[in-house]
């Protein structure tokens, strides 16, 4: 504060130096600016008592920068409580502390990192549902109090609470008691079941009026095409319909090379301003490919393409015989359904550019392609679509009650049954309830990432169930070796069943997956079931099991290589049911203690966000009632709703859940009320900011952030974020990045970039950018209406400036500007176009008489 800089060397702290501090004025308000510029949020008062953290605030705030202020003593408060209460001020607040320096060396054995957030003592466990404890059973005192004597087998409660003679309890009610504690137990475990269990449907739209989309699109089709194909079937007819597009022809080997086709489509973007773009890859490439991950290979490359151009036009994905609409709609292609797998990680990576997906019929006529129009003209919402004879249907999630099984006959484990992913996870829990439910052998598939001691363990684990159930072991990459065990089975053993449970943990966005990310996920899902339903296709079986993944379901942030894999295994069950064979497909929310539930800091996260793990036993239950009642497939997922669709929604309405009763309510409670749109909410808080001081726009913008913020991470106060602590830091990923980006923009009105929170990485930078835009938009505001202004002051007889007293002030703000051959006329416009329009309107408003 004498020299205005850095210290850079010993001794220049002497006595000349403190007689100029004493001599000349003080530089305190340089020294702080300029340490402000050079990025120094943090300053600490060391004192007996603080009295310069107000002027460093004052300066602060001239630079637009809010600091972190701590003091070290206070008046009154000199001792070692208050020196670490300050500490502790600043450590909540994001400032490193070393506590170990302030312990007695020797004193703490073991240490634990504190919390860096204060204590507000809010509650973050779950709450146990306010139910009876009987689940959903609905009984009154009276009965409560016989069912409780049930569970407890309290005969002699049972006899007086029935009026039964003595005699009797041992016989009749010994005999009883036992039947109905287990149909209650069932009743039990069937309500709990069937909360859980959820399907996919299609439900027809309203036929629209037809028409065809506005603008250009470019439609992309692979180069190497037969010419007879749907591809081009297609083309020719949305052209001969009357779309205006540009045909993107792109080689085999573009489809897979992200910067060959991005070059290839900048020079398109550069010579066309476009409407949307149209993939027909799907159409001419997806019914001969056997390949899974490739095919989902050519649409992740182009949205990889299309975001590396910046391009925001949306993407739709055709396909055809992907997926099934009802019983009479067979799937034709199972590998196509990759395209929505990752289509539905797409709507929520990439919300701003992508369009969405339509399945058509495998015979393209005229109607369908007017249908597609239609879609393409006046989707809405809607992006996950079905072309079929019937008219446009649109995919939903309903809730899915279990079927009444026909007479007694149930499924019941028998002879040998496969277990792909056998030692570990959900397959390690499946095995143990076949072995108990009959099964004489298990073969059991592992991968490198098994436990090198999975298969001795689940042979330990069974014994000690007291079951003689056979364990082999084999690698599940080694199909030759897996053909063998499966053609050696003796007679007495044969194959009975297959339940596909193998998984592999990929978690990546879009963005940065690449094909040997997608080649991990595919080769452990999709290419076992592939082979064993070719490999066992003339085999009777009793069950063909996969386990799938919401995931495929209706996507998820960093999920698009999972959800594309997940999806083309529930499309293989669909075409196997078609052909009359057995298949179930299950697919799992988060599973306790498995798969990413075996993660604490991503389970956490996951209950923020709604989606509760279910207990492997609850687990195991549902799968053992799908395979009593024969079901084709079954989502099974335990969501709080009211946590989850506002924020999934957040990033992109989503119409999937629109039948779901919960879901619906949720997003009621959520939305605005009618009349503040985008437009309304822009112009209010536009309102607020221009009448407010620079200090209290910080105060507004940074509650708005705050509030939004912990809204998308399911935070019940914005005290959970603080402002400058960095996003990431408080559990954003690239997913719950995106829904704050467009949850921003609907509030603000602004277009925000999908890269917002990587680009002003606290919540602090992130309002000095809202601060800027929302404040530069009244400007542009003015200047977009500034002829319209001069237009209509020129209309203003000129008379009327006279009378108005006005004239002298405005010809004397115009004077430097008017030409001197100019003179006063009825058509004033001359005037008014010289005059500085500002000037005018300061004017005006300072006037309330003109």
């Amino acid at each position: 504060s004498v020299d205005g800089a850095w210290i850079e060397s010993e001794g220049v702290l002497d006595g000349g130096y403190w007689y100029r501090n004493l001599r000349q004025t003080v530089g305190f308000e340089p020294a702080v600016r300029s340490l402000i510029g050079e990025g120094f949020g943090v300053f600490v008062e060391v004192s007996s008592h603080p009295v310069l953290l107000q002027p460093v605030t004052e300066i602060a705030d001239a630079a637009e920068v809010p600091p972190v202020l701590v003091g070290s003593l206070r008046r009154g408060e000199g001792g070692m409580r208050r020196m670490l209460t300050s500490f502790a001020e600043a450590f909540v607040r994001g400032v490193d502390v070393d506590w170990t320096a302030v312990l007695p060396a020797g004193s703490v054995r073991h240490q634990v990192d504190l919390p860096t957030y204060a204590f507000d003592h809010e509650h973050y466990w779950l709450k146990a549902p306010d139910r009876a404890a009987d689940g959903d059973l609905q009984v009154n005192d009276a009965d409560r109090e016989f069912w409780t004597a049930v569970d407890d087998a309290d005969l002699d409660a049972l006899a007086t609470l029935l009026k039964a003679d003595t005699t009797d309890r041992q016989s009749a009610l010994g005999a009883v008691v036992p039947l109905l504690a287990g149909w209650r137990e069932g009743r039990r475990e069937r309500s709990v079941v069937e909360g859980l269990r959820y399907a996919v449907t299609w439900q027809p739209l309203p036929q629209s009026a037809p028409g065809i989309p506005g603008g250009t699109w470019l439609v992309i089709a692979p180069a190497e095409r037969t010419g007879a194909g749907s591809a081009d079937d297609l083309a020719r007819v949305l052209a001969a319909q009357g779309l205006s597009t540009v045909l993107l022809e792109v080689p085999e080997a573009g489809l897979r090379d992200r910067a060959s086709l991005a070059g290839s489509l900048s020079g398109v973007l550069a010579e066309h301003d476009l409407s949307g773009v149209l993939s027909l890859h799907a159409l001419e490439r997806g019914q001969a490919s056997q390949d899974a991950a490739a095919v989902a290979e050519t649409t992740l490359v182009l949205l990889q393409a299309l975001a590396d151009t910046g391009a925001t036009q949306p993407l739709w994905c055709l396909t055809t015989g992907a997926v099934s609409t009802g019983a009479q709609d067979t799937v034709t292609s199972p590998v196509q359904a990759a395209h929505w797998g990752l289509g539905r990680a797409a709507g929520l990576e990439y919300a701003d550019r992508w369009g969405g997906l339509v399945d058509l019929p495998a015979d393209i006529d005229s109607r369908t392609v007017q249908r597609l129009l239609g879609v393409l003209n006046a989707a809405g919402d809607e992006d996950q679509l079905a072309i079929r004879r019937t008219g446009v249907l649109a995919r939903r999630l309903v809730r899915k009650s279990l079927p009444k099984t026909a007479g007694t006959e149930q499924w019941q484990p028998r002879g040998t049954v496969l277990v792909t992913g056998g030692t570990e996870g959900l397959g390690r829990h499946a095995a143990h309830w076949l072995a108990l439910g009959g099964a004489e052998a298990l073969i059991v598939t592992t991968t490198p990432d098994s436990p090198a001691d999975g298969v001795e363990t689940l042979r330990a684990e069974l014994a000690r169930l007291d079951v003689r159930t056979g364990v082999v072991a084999c690698d599940a990459a080694d199909h030759d070796a897996l053909a063998r065990l499966l053609d050696g089975l003796p007679a007495d053993r044969p194959l009975t069943a297959v339940i596909h449970a193998a998984d592999v943990m990929q978690t990546s966005s879009l963005a940065d997956t690449r094909r040997a990310d997608l080649a991990e996920v595919f080769a452990a899902k999709v290419e076992i079931a592939v082979w064993l339903e070719e490999h066992l296709k003339d085999t009777e079986l009793d069950a063909f099991v996969t386990f799938s993944s919401i995931a495929g379901v209706w996507g998820g942030g960093g999920q698009g290589p999972s959800g594309a894999a997940n999806a083309v295994l529930d499309a293989l069950v669909e075409r196997r049911r078609a052909r009359g064979l057995k298949a179930t497909s299950l697919a799992w929310g988060a599973l306790d203690q498995i798969g990413v539930g075996a993660d604490p800091a991503a389970l956490a996260q996951l209950r923020r966000r709604g989606v509760l793990p279910v207990a492997p036993d609850v687990a195991v239950s549902t799968l053992e009632q799908a395979l009593r009642a024969d079901e084709n497939a079954v989502v099974v997922a335990d969501m709080d709703w009211a946590a989850f669709i506002p924020a999934f929604t957040s990033v992109r309405p989503s119409p999937l859940f629109g039948e779901l009763p919960e879901a619906r309510e949720a997003l009621r409670s959520t939305q605005p009320d009618a009349g503040t749109g985008a437009d309304d909410a822009h112009s209010s808080l536009v309102a607020s900011l221009t009448a407010a001081s620079e200090t209290e726009q910080q105060r507004i913008l940074l509650r708005l952030v705050r509030s939004h913020a912990a809204t998308v991470l399911g935070h019940t106060s914005a005290e959970a974020i603080r402002p400058l602590q960095a996003f990431q830091e408080v559990g954003f990923d690239s997913l719950a990045a995106v829904g704050l980006r467009n949850s921003l923009q609907a509030a603000t009105g602004l277009r925000l970039p999908a890269t917002l929170l990587f680009d002003y990485p606290t919540p602090d930078a992130l309002v000095e950018y809202l601060r800027a835009e929302l404040l530069r938009s009244t400007g542009d505001e003015f200047e977009g209406r500034e002829d319209d202004l001069r237009r209509v002051l020129a209309t203003v007889p000129f008379a009327r400036f006279k009378e108005s007293g006005v004239l002298d002030a405005l010809l004397e703000l115009a004077e430097t500007d008017v030409p001197e051959t100019s003179a006063p006329s009825e058509d004033n416009s001359e005037l008014i176009d010289a005059m500085d329009v500002a000037s005018l309107i300061q004017l005006a408003l300072g006037d309330d008489a003109s």
